[in-house]
């Protein structure tokens, strides 16, 4: 018998990997990427505000400002700031013209169309998110054998990627050895025991996203092993042969 360890070299000597496939976004959650994944657009691709509050020019510094407008996330229209003048402004939505800082809303105060405020920490360019801030067109997103967990699929949806290259889920079939072996809810004849290692290894390979699984049982005959082999190895790209070890 050999060492867990010495088994992987092993299967990582002698295997190769499955040809890669494209999958859209979605239907790639715990996949392999098979390839680099770069950002096609620079994200944001404008001035973004990251706050609810309102739009100023810094050197304005905390005079009185008269407010001018609104501006919300998916706003198509821009707005331009003069000075002396501010902009109602939301999370997400484009910095207008003239603007380089928010103000958060909680640090102002609102009188009519004027606002006023006190933020001792605020300099220029607080609280706006810069052009590229998040990835640049051309940067490395993701690199070739990274996998692809939710939040790794949220960030890829986030700079505009829809589909990726992956290596395929493998299928695999398990096959039980051992005329004595009968499933959970059947009656014992003398000599006989319950099979319970199709479901821990089902189990196992459920938790990493495996799901076309085929479960496969061979008698204590060299001659129905060797056709159940034969007839696995054709459909299954991997094979996980269990009993038989002494």
């Amino acid at each position: 018998m050999i060492s867990v360890e010495e088994a992987k070299k092993l299967i990582g000597k002698h295997t190769s990997a499955l040809k890669p496939v494209i999958k859209p976004l979605r239907q790639a959650s715990e996949h392999i990427l098979a390839q680099d994944v770069f950002g096609a657009y620079d994200v944001p691709a404008f001035r973004q505000s990251s706050m609810d509050g309102y739009a100023i020019f810094f050197n304005d510094g905390n005079s009185e400002l008269e407010l001018v407008g609104e501006m919300a996330a998916g706003t198509e229209n821009g707005l331009s700031l003069k000075i002396g003048e501010a902009i109602r402004i939301f999370t997400g939505a484009p910095l207008p013209e003239g603007a380089d800082t928010v103000v958060m809303q909680e640090r102002t105060t609102v009188n009519d169309n004027k606002i006023s405020f006190a933020d001792e920490k605020l300099v220029l360019g607080s609280n706006v998110r810069q052009i590229g801030s998040e990835i640049r067109s051309g940067e490395l997103a993701m690199q070739k054998g990274d996998l692809l967990t939710p939040a790794a699929l949220a960030y890829l949806a986030g700079i505009g990627v829809s589909e990726v290259e992956v290596y395929p889920m493998p299928k695999v079939a398990i096959i039980l050895t051992g005329n004595e072996l009968q499933q959970p809810g059947t009656p014992l004849n003398f000599g006989q025991v319950y099979e319970s290692n199709s479901y821990s290894l089902s189990a196992a390979l459920k938790k990493e996203a495996i799901s076309d699984v085929e479960i496969l049982k061979a008698e204590d005959t060299l001659e129905k092993l060797t056709a159940v082999l034969k007839s696995a190895m054709e459909n299954n790209d991997v094979i996980l042969l269990t009993g038989g070890v002494s």
